[in-house]
């Protein structure tokens, strides 16, 4: 369900200072080159690829996932979507993920979110020096409305 991502994807953008990736977007960091002292893509020379993209954005990333529809009932269906928290360290991974849930689900706070945590996650090693914590969060859509 396209507008479970949409509205992820402006709370998690308002909210956070890194950059929050559609999941079209997915091929984004490991298409990244490195860049000069401008700000410009190198030709040639540097690494390239997610360590590049990690190195432009050092507190990490958000790569959001599609939707998975999980049950419905009658107007009533609930989806699932995993949010992948990317960083250069467990730490930062997990502290990404913890700042993305506050945001979503209210956990760090008294006020409830609009998403419910459906499944924790850890950090764990990921590519090239980079750690993933994936939580997963649960929307409920009555009559395909949010």
């Amino acid at each position: 369900m396209r507008a479970i991502v949409t509205d992820l994807h402006a709370r998690l953008t308002a909210a956070l200072s890194v950059p929050v990736l559609l999941p079209e977007e997915r091929d984004v960091p490991a298409q990244a080159a490195p860049l000069d002292a401008q700000g410009r893509p190198m030709v040639g020379g540097g690494e390239r690829g997610l360590g590049a993209y990690l190195r432009q954005h050092p507190q990490g990333y958000v790569q959001l996932e599609e939707p998975q529809g999980i049950t419905a009932s009658g107007a009533a269906e609930t989806y699932w979507v995993p949010i992948g928290c990317v960083a250069p360290s467990a730490a930062a991974s997990e502290a990404l993920a913890r700042e993305a849930l506050r945001v979503t689900c209210g956990l760090a706070t008294r006020e409830p979110g609009y998403y419910t945590l459906a499944i924790p996650d850890s950090p764990r090693a990921f590519a090239g020096g980079a750690y993933l914590t994936r939580p997963t969060v649960s929307r409920t859509a009555l009559g395909g409305q949010l």
